[in-house]
C-alpha cells in the first residue's frame, strides 16, 4: 500500500496583486515586463556586412541552415527555389543577395540561415548572412518616414539600435518576401 499525500494548500500572499495580474491576463494587456521596459523582440542577422533585425513577432520560424535548397522550373521558363520544411514545400528568396545587387543560385542558397515569414500567399524562407540571434533591445531612434519604392531593392528600415543595428520594417520585408517569392 502506498502512502497517501495530503493536497498541497497555496496560501495567496497578496491577493490584490494575483486579482489584477488574473484581470491583465484575461484582457490580454498583460506583459510580461518587456513592453514596460520598452524593449523589443527582435531575430537579428546580418546582410553582408550589416548587422540588422526584425521583430520577431512577425516571424513564424527560424532556420539556422536552410536544408538542401531545389530550384524548380516554371511555366514562363524561370526557376523558384523550394525548400521543404516539416515535409513541405516553402520558397525560399535571397534577401542577402538582392541587398547586395544580385541574387544567388539556388543551390548556394542550402545551409544559409533564414527566417521564415508568413505571406498572404503562405510561408516564404527568407535566406540572410548569419548567425541568428534572439535579441531583446529598445529602438533608439525611428527611421524617417519611407518614401515611394526605388528601382533595386533597398530594405525599408524601421529604426536602429543603440549599437547601431538596423531593424527592417516587418511589413515591408513581409510583403517583399510574398512578392520575390511568386513565379
Amino acid at each position: 500500500m502506498s502512502p497517501r499525500l495530503a493536497p498541497p494548500r497555496l496560501v495567496p500572499g497578496d491577493l490584490d496583486l494575483l486579482e489584477r495580474r488574473a484581470r491583465e491576463l484575461a484582457s490580454g494587456a498583460a506583459g510580461d515586463g518587456e513592453e514596460e521596459a520598452g524593449n523589443d523582440r527582435l531575430v537579428a542577422f546580418r546582410l553582408g556586412a550589416s548587422p540588422c533585425a526584425v521583430d520577431a513577432g512577425a516571424v513564424e520560424r527560424a532556420l539556422p541552415r536552410i536544408p538542401s535548397v531545389l530550384p524548380v522550373p516554371s511555366a514562363d521558363g524561370s526557376e523558384r527555389a523550394i525548400t521543404w520544411v516539416d515535409e513541405r514545400p516553402v520558397p525560399v528568396v535571397d534577401l542577402a543577395g538582392a541587398a547586395a545587387g544580385g541574387e544567388r543560385a539556388a543551390p548556394l542558397l542550402s545551409g544559409l540561415p533564414a527566417v521564415i515569414l508568413g505571406t498572404p500567399h503562405g510561408p516564404v524562407a527568407v535566406a540572410v548572412d548569419g548567425p541568428l540571434e534572439l535579441r531583446e533591445d529598445r529602438l533608439a531612434g525611428a527611421a524617417p518616414a519611407a518614401g515611394e519604392d526605388e528601382p533595386g531593392l533597398r530594405p525599408r528600415l524601421c529604426g536602429r539600435l543603440a549599437d547601431g543595428t538596423s531593424v527592417l520594417d516587418a511589413g515591408w520585408m513581409v510583403a517583399w518576401a510574398g512578392r520575390a517569392a511568386r513565379p
